[in-house]
């Protein structure tokens, strides 16, 4: 035993050794690339405490890095970024994290941390390393990765060739994307590495599942066949496999595969974006308009419920000067008045000067409401809103993520946005609910401890009801919202990006209008609780609205919304147990 671990480990040193040499070679024998450059994740399965097949002392998990290695230098050679979920021998994930799990009651998945680690199965299915697997979706898709491949090799007699494997459910991203990927792979190394082809298969491996993005896993020789694991061994095999799995990814990129399959509302920059949200929601005009900053955000925070209060469409424009867009809106929609947000600072007189002759108004058509700083600001927006609707929304003035979140909520409901400091409630607050008392009975706070305290929420309920609705991030947050608040239904949600506010505030007003929720995601970050929230809701979920151009939000976020509405539950157990399989 000992001395079979030391053979091992000589092996595998000599190998990697091998391969590091050979890395500059490979970059020399790559072709240019033939499509756009592209962020790839490579997953070379197993590592560390899960070492995969093992035959004549050679492990699988160092010939899959191996070749991993090899792909990435021919990849990076070719102008395209290359993340990877493990560089060496090690587990990718060992403590307990939140994982997929098929419920078979609900005919559906769920989310959790199970509390649970290593090997084991689960209703039944095989055993499956949950949390490592799940380690490795969570970095591809974290990464910005256009696309996953998962490098693996095979076991099992005397078998020999190569296999390659896509999701096994039909939702449009994996049943043509996915496919189209796992088959330009699959063909380009047994063209390339002149290996046998076994089958390109819809089996729905557990990363290549849960990767957000079209996925693959490639098994690229049988491990068990001495014939096999004498070419894994040889770099100038590797090397040629390497080639054909960037050669089938590329290929796979020159078919221009991110196209947009949901209706988008985006301009060429933030103004031209806020612009476009305008005429969508007031296509034959409007009487009020309201004008913010596009330059920070803590002004335009409270604006959503002001305009479901006015019908008044939000545009931005920069602070000292009046946006194009914002002026050719301007002089579309024809109001009646402007109501300007935020002192001089934030818009110069001039900006309400230039937006009066752009509407064609005098300048005492425009109203500003400004306090001293941003609390006194959305305390003072909250007057003009009202207290009819007997609730207020309450969010942290230092961040605009949970604003965004509840802004169509309070858009709808006119229930004013007050805005309050992390560790205390702030005093103007304190002024409104005093003021508003025999009106304000309840109030909604949106945002976890990390941004309204828990004091301060106790502050608040000694005063009134309260509803508190946090998750673990944002995008948590965002998802409580949303079930919150549109928990049956059909919806069309508006989709905005979490990490940048502009398009994201111009969002609320729009999505209030229409009575549609405001859904935040990443520019290719589809959160796994957004993910979770699509899939239990998929039969109700109509078309996503984007909000903001491609760059903001990118084409493959669509195809990943559609790939999570595509997991709704249309399986069988043995259906479910497959998923769950790993090689």
């Amino acid at each position: 035993m000992q001395s079979d671990q030391h053979t091992t480990a000589r092996i595998a040193k000599r190998v990697v050794r091998i391969a590091l040499t050979t890395l500059a070679l490979t970059a020399a024998l790559a072709a240019p690339s033939p499509a756009s450059a592209a962020t790839v994740f490579l997953d070379p399965g197993h590592g560390g405490r899960y070492p995969g097949a093992v035959y004549g002392g050679i492990e699988e998990q160092y010939v899959n890095l191996l070749i991993a290695l090899e792909t990435r230098a021919v990849l990076t050679a070719r102008g395209h970024t290359v993340k990877m979920s493990r560089t060496g021998d090690t587990t990718v994930g060992a403590r307990d994290r939140a994982t997929w799990h098929w419920n078979e009651d609900a005919g559906t998945f769920f989310y959790y941390a199970d509390g649970r680690t290593g090997v084991y199965s689960y209703n039944g299915g095989p055993g499956v390393p949950y949390d490592d697997l799940q380690a490795r979706c969570d970095a591809a898709n974290a990464s910005g990765a256009d696309l996953f491949v998962s490098i693996h090799n095979n076991a099992g007699g005397t078998a020999t060739g190569t296999e390659t494997y896509y999701n096994t459910w039909s939702c449009q991203a994996d049943a043509v994307l996915s496919r189209n990927l796992a088959t330009f792979i699959h063909e380009g190394v047994v063209a390339s590495a002149g290996t046998a082809s076994r089958k390109v298969d819809d089996v729905g491996y557990y990363v290549v599942r849960w990767a957000n993005m079209p996925a693959a896993l490639i098994e690229v020789g049988f491990l068990s066949n001495p014939r096999d694991r004498a070419r894994l061994l040889d770099p100038a095999f590797r090397r040629r496999v390497a080639i054909g799995i960037a050669n089938g990814i590329e290929r796979y990129l020159a078919t221009d595969p991110y196209r947009p399959r949901e209706p988008r509302i985006g301009g060429a920059d933030r103004y031209a974006t806020a612009a476009a949200a305008s005429a969508a929601g007031w296509p034959d005009g409007a009487d009020t308009v309201i004008l913010a900053s596009g330059e920070s955000w803590p002004d335009s925070l409270a604006a959503a419920p002001l305009s479901g209060a006015l019908d008044a469409p939000l545009l931005l424009t920069p602070s000292s000067s009046l946006a194009a867009p914002a002026a050719a809106e301007l002089a579309r929609l024809r109001p009646e008045r402007i109501v300007v947000l935020g002192g001089e600072a934030a818009l110069a007189p001039e900006v309400a000067e230039q937006a009066a002759a752009a509407a064609s108004l005098e300048t005492s058509a425009v109203t500003r409401i400004a306090g001293a700083d941003r609390y006194q600001t959305a305390a003072l927006i909250a007057e003009h809103v009202g207290a009819a609707s007997g609730s207020v929304v309450v969010v942290s003035g230092e961040a605009y993520a949970d604003a965004v979140s509840a802004s169509a909520f309070a858009a709808m409901k006119r229930a004013p946005v007050l805005l309050t400091r992390t560790a205390s409630l702030s005093p103007e607050v304190s002024r409104f609910l005093a003021t508003h008392s025999e009106e304000v009975t309840r109030a909604v706070v949106v945002g976890g401890p990390g941004v309204v305290s828990r004091e301060t929420v106790g502050a608040l309920a000694r005063q009134l009801s309260v509803e508190w609705l946090w998750g673990a991030d944002r995008y948590a947050t965002n998802r409580r919202v949303v079930e919150r608040f549109w928990p049956s239904g059909r919806v069309e949600p508006v989709v905005a990006l979490a990490t940048n506010f502009p398009d994201a505030v111009a969002a609320g007003p729009l999505a209030g209008k229409r009575g549609q929720p405001v859904v935040l995601c990443g520019t290719k970050l589809l959160s796994p609780f957004t993910r979770e929230w699509a899939l239990h809701n998929a039969d109700r979920i109509g078309p996503f609205t984007m909000m903001g151009g491609p760059q903001a939000l990118s084409y493959l976020l669509e195809w990943e919304l559609d790939k999570a509405k595509g997991d709704r539950a249309r399986l069988g157990p043995t259906d479910a147990a497959e998923a769950f399989e790993t090689p």
